[in-house]
């Protein structure tokens, strides 16, 4: 492979927080930091790589809640992807209050990814598919290259992402994994936010949702 994928379990809610790194370059993308950890400042430093984005699927406090920590760690800015419909939640608190809490996530992400949008890491390309429904501005980071799709909440293993918070929509769910996700080859890897890893041709044929 291109690309070395080093995964950290994280938080309460156990997300899956995944450190994607271009082997040409040493260039690393951060995906979903969902809480402060040591692990992962020490991994970079121990293994030379260069953090050059942070990238958010979607702005749930569960999958940022350590954006602003990895920033403070930093003596140059970070950019963060997001997709612009997530802004609202984002400001918001990424849905905290819904479960009691408050939360304050940190500036707003600076780089608004679209949908078809394909960000440089090194020698690597990853493009970003809008895939709304576990909330508005929902997106996967694909690297075609390597088939290899880092979904979010979207999709899991055997099973999707919840559709009764107020971001939600359960006919976009739908249409987001099937015109993004099941149109890629079968032997395309995902990358879901909490779980295990799974693929495209495991769930077409065995998710009891789809």
């Amino acid at each position: 492979m291109t690309i070395t994928i080093h995964t950290f379990v994280l938080g309460a809610i156990k997300n899956n927080t995944y450190l994607v790194v271009d082997n040409a370059s040493q260039q690393a993308a951060l995906i979903d930091p969902a809480a402060p950890t040591n692990q992962i400042p020490e991994l970079l430093e121990e293994k030379g790589y260069q953090l050059t984005y942070m990238l958010v699927t979607h702005a749930h406090f569960d999958h940022i809640g350590g954006v602003k920590w990895i920033q403070s760690l930093s003596s140059q800015h970070i950019p963060v992807a997001m997709h612009a419909l997530d802004l609202d939640l984002w400001k918001a608190g990424g849905g905290s209050r819904d479960f009691g809490f408050e939360f304050d996530p940190g500036p707003v992400p600076d780089l608004i990814v679209t949908d078809g949008q394909t960000l440089p890491l090194g020698e690597t390309s990853l493009t970003v598919l809008h895939t709304p429904g576990h909330s508005f501005g929902h997106v996967t980071y694909l690297d075609l290259a390597e088939k290899a799709a880092f979904c979010g909440d979207l999709i899991f293993y055997h099973g999707i992402g919840r559709t009764d918070l107020d971001v939600c929509n359960e006919d976009d769910l739908f249409a987001s994994i099937r015109n993004k996700i099941l149109t890629l080859p079968d032997d395309t890897v995902l990358y879901p936010g909490h779980g295990g890893k799974t693929t495209v041709g495991e769930e077409r044929v065995n998710n009891p949702f789809l």
